[in-house]
């Protein structure tokens, strides 16, 4: 029986409460919070406290990396199911497209994306999609080609078990093989890759948010510390900035000491 690694419990445990934190804090209770915040007020909006911002900053960032990490896991699931079943030419068409879109810089291009898009929506053919949506739309056209590679490679080792073998020669076509037998197998390392997905979709959100690129109303963290430099000059920052810092860095450190664990989990499965 395999046992999930204390570090990944920790990283699981810390995801959680920081979610809760956000839900609690920056969703369902803002105005008590504003009350009662010890940081005092932003200089740039003095009707809201740091503490609304640092908290609403992480539910927003929480909620982008989680809805990007999801749509980039579950298109690299589809890219990777679909090369294998296909498998001979196509599958290796597949598997240079996957290794074009991998080679791409992620924060370059989601840029790139962001103000094409938002030159879209200002013309009035964005969709709908709106800011955040935008967003995780950006993020997932250029994170699933990880996935797509790794669950392909995992794919391929599960197919050559004895008992796949067996359900081949029994008759058992690809979708039936894939559903039946692999799934079962696949899902905690999809778990895993889900999870390796949000640093660097929180990360890459953040960087280009930080920078002003994207327009993210309610603000993410990066977005909020991008907009705080007035605190950095006139005031030192520490107020202001540090709390945002933290919940960044302990949103990070969370998805990947779980992403980690789980990944050498499953690995020492197969």
């Amino acid at each position: 029986m395999n046992r999930i690694p204390l570090r990944a419990w920790v990283g699981l445990l810390l995801l959680v409460g920081l979610g809760a934190l956000s839900l609690v804090a920056g969703r369902l209770f803002p105005e008590a919070l504003a009350h009662t915040c010890p940081l005092g007020w932003d200089l740039n909006r003095p009707d809201r406290s740091v503490c609304e911002l640092a908290f609403g900053g992480l539910w927003v960032s929480l909620a982008v990396g989680l809805a990007a990490g999801a749509l980039s896991t579950v298109l690299g699931l589809g890219v990777a199911a679909l090369a294998r079943l296909s498998g001979g030419v196509t599958e290796q068409v597949l598997l240079r497209a996957v290794d074009a879109v991998f080679a791409l810089p992620d924060v370059l291009v989601v840029m790139v994306l962001q103000l094409a898009g938002q030159s879209l929506m200002d013309a009035g053919m964005g969709g709908g999609l709106g800011p955040f949506g935008l967003m995780v739309t950006s993020l997932a056209l250029v994170g699933w080609a990880g996935p797509a590679r790794m669950f392909r490679d995992r794919l391929a080792t599960l197919e050559g078990q004895e008992y796949v073998a067996a359900a081949r020669a029994l008759g058992g076509g690809g979708p039936h093989v894939l559903r039946v037998h692999l799934w079962p197998m696949l899902r905690p390392f999809v778990l895993a890759v889900f999870l390796s997905r949000l640093p660097n979709a929180i990360l890459t959100e953040s960087t280009v948010s930080f920078f002003g690129i994207a327009r993210m109303e309610p603000m993410s963290l990066g977005r909020y510390l991008g907009t705080s430099y007035a605190a950095l000059i006139y005031e030192g920052g520490g107020r202001v900035v540090i709390p945002a810092w933290g919940l960044l860095v302990l949103l990070v450190l969370g998805a990947s000491l779980a992403s980690q664990a789980l990944g050498g989990g499953t690995r020492r499965q197969v």
